[in-house]
């Protein structure tokens, strides 16, 4: 029975607790309404950001044992670990998989662009029609492939292989493409290349996007002709090597036996040339791996760190925040806890209370913004780049985590106020006098200042990534990429071959929209992986350089308003099968800076046969701005894959449509594949350009989160101080001089926060810009605007409040002294 109604009365305190605690809002409307904004916006981005960084560390979990699997690499002596190549030799698999015992599996991948120009495959159906895609992201692979991946299966679970010759699986989507709802196992596609069939062994689920190797279709490595020798060939560097371990596997000791294994094998020159294998776990790719040939460009572990920091702090500043807006109220509420200390209330009731008062205003800040998370979703995916889940099964756990770990970081540091107003003497609190101790003064002060630290920092690096990223955009990359529409060849039967090039050329020109069209076999914005030698002689002791190999024709260079500083491009009215441009790092490395121009027309040997040198043009980003020039040699060979097409501005959609009738009359059977080359090349920006956005957009949140704090701060300080301020303005004292009186104090502060704030955001902005080849001078002038805009922001907040104080009649102040 006692127990009973000790539980009763424990329910009644807390229903009372709760039902005052609504009062108490209800009463300080102003007051809760920021304190529950600043939490919940605070609570919006933290999840954001979180999601975010989760998913940037989610890739490659769809891989069972992921923790057993790793991908080869290569480095040369002396080069740093994080540089090197991505890709190894195929030869060494062999070798791997019968002497190195804690090799459980070994499968080698190469993508089709390195060894065709294009990667079309034709179904024919029973009925007579057929259909031809060409499929971009597909590779050939060893059979072991299927187990290291883990690939999930929508058929042929159990009996998928890729063990036997002309065997493939294919995505789910690329076998609705070519099947529709039919079954495809057991069912042929015609690889054009080859023309024969090879027979559909399995259907996998579509990947992730969280995945670093992305593929539609995996075709049998032993596909590959015979006489190639892939087993035994050492010198073709494009092949990416995966392994899977044993259990209990030392990486080390695998990485000593396999760069040993080679040492007495026929054409394995690795060790004479310090070239070394190491591992490299296959979850840290995306962020880690920065290597020469990636699949695509990786994300980046500094970004992913910066953002986990801001989200860090975002999170501290709302609970400074929360203590800045509670103890603003210490002066309104004194008389409040006198009386009910008076009539019998218990200190431990009073910090239940307040701590009541805290759950409900945190409560309603997780309410608000689940709700604003929801209703602004599309906006934010689209922000972020990533899907937005937040109660599906696989996100639901973060979601709440993230919730209670700040609700329960909120409720810690409101203990603090809570203490703060129990602790009030009841002699002080009844004539109006709270006590305002000097730690506790500096305690808020010091918080101030850190929630200046940050938004200083956070500001400084918005405008340092929005200079870089402008800095980037409008740097000329040496060539002109507008308007330019871009066609994967499509593959072309032998005996058209000689007649299907010329007569899209000649076709696709006649258009009237269309002002040039160039062959190649690279275009810009993609990693160049054929290398050649350019040499001054054909002797072994000739100066030489091995530089990127393009294939061009007589067009290519003025379709891309690339400079001809020497001689001349390629033409039509010269012999230039044996002829050679360089780009001119290239002949600065191989000639010299002094007087190019006298080597026009000299011989130079490329590889080891004597070519023409007929012209030197200005260098290009290749790859990206973010990277360093490479040199380039330009052939005028016949190695075409991509189709440049220059448009003109009008109706550019009609004319996509008629290059594509034409298309479509040369090469019949062969799928469309198109893509406007800016659009290509900017990809390479998107990591940077989506840490901008998102950089900009929290740090604006941290901004408004830090202005509400300083919002709480004036309120109690200036509260403090109203009788000052009476007693001053009754002595004579200037509005102006009040106005000093009360704000140079944050001026003080503001001044402090500068001498951590711009020393630290010089530290990380250098760190950030250490990733751009291409890069702006971090100036003086930087610096100035965070201030300016931070001093402007508290003005602002805390001008209201002080021009209210100082317009004040004193009588109304002073009535009760």
């Amino acid at each position: 029975m006692h127990y009973i109604k000790s539980k009763l009365k424990i329910n009644s305190m807390f229903f009372n607790h709760f039902k005052f605690a609504f009062r108490q809002l209800n009463k300080q409307k102003a007051f809760s309404l920021i304190n529950v904004v600043g939490l919940a916006l605070s609570m919006v981005a933290c999840l954001l950001i979180f999601k975010y960084v989760s998913f940037e560390k989610s890739y490659d979990a769809h891989i069972k044992e992921a923790d057993q699997v790793f991908r080869i690499y290569r480095i040369a002596e002396g080069e740093d670990p994080l540089d090197g190549v991505a890709s190894v030799f195929p030869g060494m698999t062999p070798i791997i998989q019968q002497n190195i015992p804690e090799v459980d599996k070994i499968a080698r991948v190469i993508g089709s662009s390195k060894i065709f120009q294009s990667f079309a495959f034709t179904y024919y159906a029973p009925s007579g029609s057929n259909k031809t895609f060409n499929i971009p992201n597909g590779y050939f692979a060893d059979g072991d492939a299927i187990n290291i991946f883990s690939m999930d299966w929508v058929e042929g679970e159990g009996v998928a292989s890729l063990k036997h010759p002309f065997e493939m699986v294919i995505s789910n989507s690329f076998k609705e493409r070519f099947f529709g709802e039919e079954p495809a196992v057991g069912k042929m596609l015609r690889f054009k290349n080859y023309g024969r069939d090879i027979k559909v062994t399995g259907v996998f689920d579509d990947l992730p996007e969280n995945t670093h190797f992305k593929y539609d279709l995996l075709v049998s490595f032993k596909s590959l002709p015979a006489e190639w020798n892939l087993d035994s060939t050492f010198g073709w560097g494009n092949f990416y090597t995966y392994i899977k371990t044993t259990p209990e596997a030392s990486v080390l000791g695998i990485e000593d036996k396999i760069n040993n294994a080679f040492v007495n094998t026929d054409g394995a020159w690795f060790k004479e040339e310090g070239i070394t294998f190491k591992l490299q776990q296959v979850r840290d790719i995306h962020l880690n791996s920065h290597h020469a040939f990636e699949f695509e460009a990786n994300g980046n572990q500094a970004t992913v760190k910066f953002l986990t920091i801001i989200g860090v702090f975002i999170m501290i500043v709302a609970w400074v925040n929360y203590i800045n807006l509670s103890t603003s109220k210490l002066v309104d509420r004194a008389k409040e806890v006198g009386i009910r200390k008076v009539l019998g209330g218990y200190k431990k009731q009073l910090v239940a209370q307040f701590l009541v008062e805290g759950f409900l205003i945190n409560l309603l800040a997780i309410i608000v913004a689940l709700t604003l998370l929801q209703a602004t979703k599309p906006w934010f995916e689209a922000l972020l780049g990533i899907p937005i889940e937040l109660f599906n099964a696989s996100n639901i756990q973060l979601t709440l985590v993230l919730l209670a770990s700040f609700a329960l970081g909120a409720l810690l540091f409101g203990f603090y106020p809570a203490v703060l107003f129990s602790g009030q003497k009841v002699s002080s609190v009844l004539k109006g006098r709270s006590r305002a101790s000097k730690s506790g003064l500096l305690l808020r002060k010091s918080l101030t200042v850190f929630q200046y630290v940050v938004a200083v920092v956070l500001i400084l690096g918005t405008l340092a990534v929005k200079q870089q990223m402008g800095f980037i955009q409008n740097q000329s990359p040496g060539m002109n990429i507008d308007q330019t529409l871009v066609v994967k060849k499509p593959f072309i039967e032998a005996d058209k071959r000689s007649t299907a090039k010329p007569a899209f050329l000649n076709q696709v020109n006649q258009l009237s929209n269309v002002a040039a069209i160039a062959a190649s076999s690279e275009i810009p914005g993609y990693e160049i992986s054929r290398m050649r030698w350019i040499a001054l002689g054909p002797g072994e002791d000739d100066k030489a350089l091995y530089a990127k190999d393009i294939a061009i024709d007589e067009v290519f260079i003025d379709l891309y308003d690339i400079e001809v500083l020497y001689g001349r491009s390629f033409s039509k009215d010269f012999k230039d099968d044996e002829s050679v441009v360089l780009s001119l790092s290239a002949a600065e490395q191989l000639l010299g800076k002094e007087d190019l121009a006298s080597w026009i027309d000299k011989t130079v040997y490329y590889e080891t046969a004597p070519y023409k040198l007929i012209g030197i043009v200005e260098d290009i980003s290749q790859e990206s701005l973010k990277e360093e020039v490479q040199p380039h040699i330009y052939t005028y060979h016949d190695r075409v894959i991509y189709y440049s097409i220059k448009l003109k501005p009008e109706n550019m959609q009609a004319t996509i449509n008629e290059v594509q009738t034409v298309f479509s009359q040369v090469f019949p059977e062969s799928h469309f594949d198109y893509f406007f080359l800016d659009e290509y090349f900017n990809r390479q920006y998107k990591a940077d350009k989506l840490f901008g956005r998102i950089f900009s957009f929290f740090s604006l949140l941290a901004i408004v989160i830090t202005s509400l704090g300083l919002f709480g701060l004036s309120l109690y300080n200036i509260g403090q101080r109203s009788k000052e301020v009476s007693i001053r303005k009754i002595l004579g004292v200037k509005v102006g001089s009040l106005f000093y009186l009360l704000t140079k104090e944050y001026f003080l502060m503001l001044f402090g926060a500068a001498l951590v704030a711009i020393p630290l955001g010089y530290y990380l902005i250098e760190n950030w810009l250490a990733g751009f080849a291409n890069r702006i001078t971090v100036s003086v002038g930087l610096f100035f605007l965070p201030m300016l805009i931070v001093l402007a922001l508290t003005l602002i907040t805390v001008a209201y409040q002080v021009l209210k104080a100082a317009f004040a009649n004193p009588a109304e102040t002073l009535r009760y002294e």
